[in-house]
């Protein structure tokens, strides 16, 4: 006798419990249909997880789907789909033999929608409708905000299987939503027919807790203690609750009221007996098969429980039957006991639900990397090492999933960062950089067509009038990519300096050149002053429409609208208004420069929507995204802030745009991380133990010197993570990853890294200063603490003191401020001028000379630039930098048309303006004016503290 077979007759079906791509194309399923009575499959994500991440049966179909850019959810998607589509042709015949009873395979939904009731409800219908069978069964968790939606689903006629049901409670609530979805099609005078709902109840669940728990009532044999209750308890609550749920299922429907639903065709809803592998070796391996067997059930078996049936098991009819009184004084004794019922069925719901996310987010995460080693070389792998915060970083991994973080971050969910009501209002409206990549074909065409305008018609160049955000991007573009042939070369403006602007005008033909005036709230001081000044330039020289010559991206109803029309730009860009200006890279604000550039705008966004795909609702230890800001936060908590970069050759310019996006993003509440750009990478022993690098490569460069350096670091203790970028072009998806990356480091540090609070200020000093400039027709002036000819030092309130000892000496006095860096500060060094290749190799030389004596991290920002950026950290950040502002005289102004000021005495006030700031926040600061020669007086300035350093070293050494 086949028992597998013969169970047909006692009144039950058999469903496997597990399903592989190698049991369908093998033939194993087929043959379990004809020859061993099998009538349907479960399956569930830990089914799909052993299936898919442990065979290499789905390799092809995953390249193809990774070939046609597929997410690893989608990816997952397809593959279970196909699975399903295919057992469900295979089990065909049963579901046809038996009426439409038998023959079923079930799919559930996504684990992350057991507590959405509309997210299920739209998941079910998709599946349904995708797999395209009516012999599939559509899983949903019998939860409080499953109930709804399986009672929605089942009237509008998609067959349900309801899963993770622990007691005999929750299976009254799913039968009662059965019954209820019935009777409303049966009062529309909708077929019953056809609907198929089974109610899954989770056995051996029910015992591996119970036991637990008893066992911690178990105490040594005492004569005078009752000690028969907790062994007779163990190991019978998931039979006497599968018992008495049977009970309730057969008075249910008996009843009148169903029969007359019968009657109009619909099926009972039978019970599953589900989670029936034995779990504890000291029991009977069979103990969930024979003693549940009664008529019209099901049992869903794995193949080890099926082959032991078949072997050695035993049939007995209505075995479910039996010791009904002993299940019911079972559940009285647990109560007795201390163990509540309620309990143990919100616990193993709770638990089913997590085991199912965790082997879901497995299998994604192991999707997630077939899919990077399917993308090969078109693909910007990352490894990260944490040396002794490893097993944190790891926790904060598992925490941020098991929070549903990803998905709350790409649900544009403003709670991630802060709770009160104002701030959430404006992050929300913070957050469309998220979405960019996932439509992006009509704008690119919209900019190419663009530039082939500006081509015919002859513009040679482009500058790009803006600040911070609005610029950075540009200057990355400008020096990684150049000018393809026949486009427009690109130029920066975001120096106020007279200079700069002169040796800008030098290198272009202004009748000939586009002006973009960049500005997200269209008010930006200095770019509507380069605007003024540039369109004057083009009426003295008579050009026709100078307005031609300008357009604008700004925001929608900003003043740079309004002055676009008035002076008739060429066009106006409206980017969207949800967009930061540092986080709108992806935007018009930056892809448009690339496009005239001749950059392929359309190949850096396909970078950037790959890189989206790795993201969004990737597990964390598979997501290059948040895995990355993860670790920032966890490291910026351990002191270790200063976030060096070690660039290659090729992408070296990235730094200028990512430094911004984490200083002004992360630098507030007294909290930050330090982007650390353009620092010479040294040995370890030149570095305290406040950093974290970042390696990013070309693999085409010549990194071997960078190799070498940055293992020593790594084996050393440093946090290092490895980015190697597939090609230029792949600077897309690295856009996209650190905004990702910085929008989750400022979750874990706490705060909103959307918002600039502390920017504002140096802006307030700097219109102070110029009003008061414009009425007295000169800067207040205060004394220097130190004078040698050209060169002064002016001190903040903090390093008034250091005067009184050094007062013949600028450099000694340089060496004595920059001796105040303690551990985990900083020195920022922040010229207000144009940077020459000779002045930055002498600032270079500078910083790595205290960098290797001091052991602090250094960083080098050109003012105003800084200001619109990294200002934010300055002010709003740590106390732990040290500052030291420089800027020289202007010999030559500019006139702002419209203005009292020219550039010099703008860029003049903001320098004075910053300063002002960061000495009123109580920063360590100094500035130092470098005369009308600023090479001169930067050589000067050097050359004494070079001495000076010396002789400290000589003073020591004694």
């Amino acid at each position: 006798m086949n028992t597998l077979i013969e169970l047909l007759n006692y009144g039950q079906s058999y469903w496997l419990d597990n399903l592989t791509r190698e049991k369908i194309i093998g033939g194993e399923l087929k043959k379990r249909v004809e020859n061993q009575g099998m009538r349907g499959i479960t399956s569930n994500p830990s089914i799909f997880e052993k299936a898919i991440a442990n065979s290499n049966d789905y390799d092809e179909q995953i390249s193809g789907l990774v070939k046609n850019g597929k997410t690893p959810v989608q990816i997952y998607d397809a593959l279970t789909i196909r699975d399903i589509q295919n057992a469900c042709d295979i089990l065909k015949p049963i579901y046809d033999q038996s009426g439409g009873i038998d023959g079923f395979v079930s799919l559930e939904v996504s684990p992350y929608l057991a507590r959405d009731t509309e997210g299920t409800m739209k998941e079910a219908r998709r599946l349904f409708k995708t797999v395209g069978r009516q012999n599939c069964l559509v899983k949903i968790p019998g939860t409080p905000e499953g109930i709804p939606a399986i009672e929605q689903m089942l009237y509008e006629g998609i067959n349900i299987n309801i899963t993770l049901i622990f007691s005999i409670e929750r299976y009254v609530e799913v039968t009662n939503a059965y019954i209820r979805a019935i009777e409303r099609r049966v009062a529309e005078n909708s077929p019953v027919n056809k609907i198929i709902s089974v109610a899954s109840i989770f056995i051996s669940r029910i015992d591996v807790l119970v036991d637990q728990l008893l066992a911690q009532y178990t105490i040594p044999f005492d004569e005078k203690v009752d000690m028969d209750s907790e062994y007779l308890l163990a190991g019978a609550a998931g039979i006497a609750t599968a018992r008495l749920t049977y009970q309730r299922f057969k008075e249910i429907f008996s009843g009148e009221d169903w029969k007359k639903l019968e009657g109009k065709g619909a099926h009972v809803q039978r019970p599953l007996w589900a989670s029936t592998s034995n779990k504890n070796p000291l029991y009977d391996d069979l103990r969930y098969v024979e003693e549940l067997i009664g008529e019209n059930t099901i049992n869903t078996l794995p193949d080890e429980t099926i082959s032991a049936f078949a072997e050695h098991g035993k049939l007995k009819k209505d075995s479910i039957e039996e010791e009904l009184e002993e299940a019911k004084e079972l559940f009285t004794g647990l109560e007795k006991q201390g163990i509540n019922i309620d309990f143990i069925t919100r616990q193993l719901e709770n638990e089913g639900i997590q085991k199912f996310t965790d082997a879901y987010n497995k299998l994604i995460s192991a999707l997630a990397n077939k899919r990077i080693k399917v993308l090969g070389d078109k693909a910007s792998p990352q490894r990260i090492s944490c040396s002794k915060l490893e097993t944190e970083v790891n926790a904060a991994y598992t925490a941020i999933d098991e929070k549903k973080i990803g998905k709350l971050l790409f649900a544009k969910d403003p709670y991630l960062w802060k709770t009160d009501l104002q701030q959430t209002k404006e992050v929300k409206r913070r957050l469309s950089w998220l979405t960019i990549p996932d439509n992006f074909s009509e704008n690119v065409d919209t900019l190419n067509a663009f530039t082939l305008t500006m081509k015919e018609e002859g513009y040679a160049s482009a500058v790009l009038l803006g600040m911070g955000g609005s610029s950075l991007c540009s200057e990355v573009a400008r020096e990684t990519f150049g000018t393809a042939k026949g486009f427009l070369q690109l130029f920066v403006l975001d120096n106020t300096s007279p200079e700069a602007i002169m040796a800008l005008e030098e290198e272009i033909d202004i009748e000939k050149t586009l002006f973009i005036v960049a500005s997200k709230s269209g008010g930006t001081e200095e770019t509507i002053s380069f605007f003024r000044y540039f369109y004057e330039k083009l009426e003295k020289k008579n050009k026709d429409k100078p307005g031609n010559n300008f357009v604008a991206i700004t925001d929608e109803g900003t003043p740079l609208i309004k002055l676009a029309e008035q002076y008739k730009f060429r066009k106006v860009f409206i980017n969207d208004p949800d967009l930061g200006g540092r986080y709108s890279v992806l935007s018009d604000f930056g892809l448009l420069p690339m496009a005239l550039m001749g950059i392929n705008i359309k190949g850096l966004m396909d970078s950037a929507k790959q890189m989206k795909d790795s993201c969004d609702s990737v597990p964390t230890p598979a997501n290059p995204g948040i895995s990355l800001g993860a670790v920032l936060g966890i490291c910026q908590r351990h002191g270790q802030d200063k976030v060096t970069f070690v660039l290659s050759s090729s992408i070296s310019s990235f730094g200028y745009w990512v430094e911004q996006l984490l200083a002004e993003s992360t630098g507030k509440e007294g909290r930050g991380l330090v982007p650390v750009n353009g620092e010479l990478t040294g040995a370890p022993e030149v570095y305290g133990k406040d950093r974290i690098f970042i390696y990013m490569y070309l693999a085409s460069d010549n990194n071997e010197a960078d190799d070498k350096k940055v293992k020593a670091l790594e084996e050393a203790g440093h946090p290092v993570v490895r980015i190697e970028l597939a090609d230029k072009i792949a600077l897309g998806g690295e856009y996209y990853r650190w905004e990702i990356a910085v929008a989750i480091a400022g979750m874990v540090m706490g705060i909103n890294p959307f918002d600039q609070p502390n920017v504002e200020e140096s802006k307030k000093n700097t219109k102070e200063i110029l009003e008061s400039w414009v009425k007295q027709g000169s800067f207040k002036k205060s004394e220097p603490v130190l004078k040698d000819e050209d060169i002064s030092v002016y001190s903040g309130k903090k390093t008034e003191h250091l005067s009184d000892n050094y007062d013949e000496s600028i450099g000694r006095f340089v060496n004595s401020f920059t001796s105040l860096a303690g551990s985990n500060d900083y020195i920022a060094f922040l010229p207000y001028f144009l940077m020459t290749d000779k002045r930055t190799k002498i600032l270079q030389s500078w910083r790595q000379q205290m960098r290797d004596e001091l052991k602090e991290a250094t960083t080098l920002l050109n003012g105003p630039r800084y200001l619109h950026s990294t200002g934010q950290l300055h002010k709003g950040g740590p106390d732990t930098g040290l500052y030291i502002i420089m800027i020289g005289d202007d010999d030559n102004d500019l006139a702002i048309p419209g203005e009292k000021f020219g550039f010099a005495t703008l860029h003049q006030a903001q320098a004075l303006g910053d300063f002002r700031s960061l000495d009123d926040k109580g920063r360590r600061v100094i500035l130092i004016r470098l005369g009308k020669d600023i090479d001169e007086g930067l050589s000067k300035l050097y050359q004494s503290i070079s001495v000076s350093d010396k002789q400290f070293a000589n003073l020591e050494a004694i």
